[in-house]
């Protein structure tokens, strides 16, 4: 097991959300930026879903094909779901 503390992405803002998936890729909401991203150690950084106002933790469910994200915007009183293939 590591114990050192390092870098993974740069330049985020404010992380609100955070899953690690079974394959160990992560889902991360950004609240400053307002984007819900998926991250891998060999693929890096993709942004998933943009234009939040205000994306907080978020649900994720298992589904038949993938899984469905569902992220609150809190400052838009919205929710917002994501299909993710798997």
């Amino acid at each position: 097991m590591e114990s050192e503390i390092r870098v993974l992405v740069a330049g985020l803002g404010s992380l609100d959300g955070i899953t690690q998936l079974e394959d160990g890729s992560m889902l991360v909401t950004d609240w400053k930026a307002g984007f819900l991203l998926w991250w891998d150690r060999t693929a890096g950084v993709k942004r998933l879903a943009t234009g939040f106002k205000g994306p907080a933790d978020f649900c994720v469910v298992s589904e038949a094909h993938g899984l469905m994200v569902v992220v609150p915007d809190l400052v838009k009183s919205e929710l917002r779901m994501i299909r993710l293939a798997r």
